[in-house]
């Protein structure tokens, strides 16, 4: 069985370009962006990283300075290239952010699908004590995440938007959420999430001295084009969710 590292660094293109998918656009950059608010002025740590897609809309919003940190070597690598191409001062390296230790203290991080990838409370937590080490006091830690909340079988199925999300069942502590992204030559490409309870997130912020922790309901920003309720159907049993919490004072 591949590392999760290995596993990101064979998928890092077609990763990246699922960035692109509607969903994507719609649901998850605005829910993101909503949540991190106004970021001119603010050091910013990106955790993970991923292919630098995030990284570079909040240095282009006018973050002060974005550091980007991802497990996958080949995602850094384009985060990379990316800034080489058209330079934005964004800084990338690779870390592992269950053992990551301090690297600065940041107004914001960022940890778009970071605590899904804990298989127990105890790897959750280690995720946890990493964003909070690297807050400054008051600082804030906003993502998105697979949700915890969803009711498995609200809505069938998310192929119509571009994906499939099967959950092993019954449903329970480290249960294997499996996505999976149909690809224009008839193959597909995916990832492992896992299931852990809400109470458990709860539990693990909280140890790690984070406060206000709290899941935040997604919104959607449709193209004028699209069907009325297209969204709707979605967001009605969304499969991701924001997060956020924050480093007392």
């Amino acid at each position: 069985m591949p590392s999760p590292a290995a596993e990101y660094d064979d998928i890092a293109a077609d990763y990246a370009a699922s960035k692109q998918l509607p969903y994507r656009v719609v649901v998850e950059a605005p829910t993101l962006f909503a949540l991190a608010g106004d970021v001119r002025g603010k050091t910013v740590l990106d955790l993970p990283c991923g292919d630098g897609t995030y990284a570079r809309a909040f240095a282009r919003r006018g973050a002060a300075s974005v550091l980007g940190v991802d497990l996958s070597s080949g995602m850094v690598e384009r985060a990379r290239l990316s800034e080489s191409e058209t330079p934005l001062g964004i800084r990338y390296q690779v870390g592992d952010a269950a053992s990551l230790g301090t690297l600065g203290a940041f107004d914001l991080v960022v940890a778009c699908y970071l605590f899904n990838y804990a298989r127990t409370a105890a790897e959750l937590l280690a995720f946890a004590r990493t964003a909070a080490a690297n807050l400054k006091p008051g600082g804030r830690l906003v993502g998105i995440n697979d949700n915890p909340l969803t009711a498995f079988g609200g809505l069938q199925s998310y192929a119509g938007y571009g994906f499939l999300r099967d959950v092993d069942t019954p449903v329970r502590e480290g249960s294997r959420i499996r996505y999976s992204f149909p690809k224009p030559d008839g193959t597909t490409f995916g990832f492992d999430n896992f299931w852990l309870s809400p109470d458990t997130y709860r539990a693990a912020f909280a140890e790690a001295g984070l406060v206000a922790f709290d899941f935040v309901e997604c919104q959607a920003n449709p193209a004028e084009s699209q069907e009325p309720g297209f969204w709707q159907a979605f967001l009605s049993d969304c499969p991701l969710t924001g997060l956020s919490a924050r480093r007392p004072d």
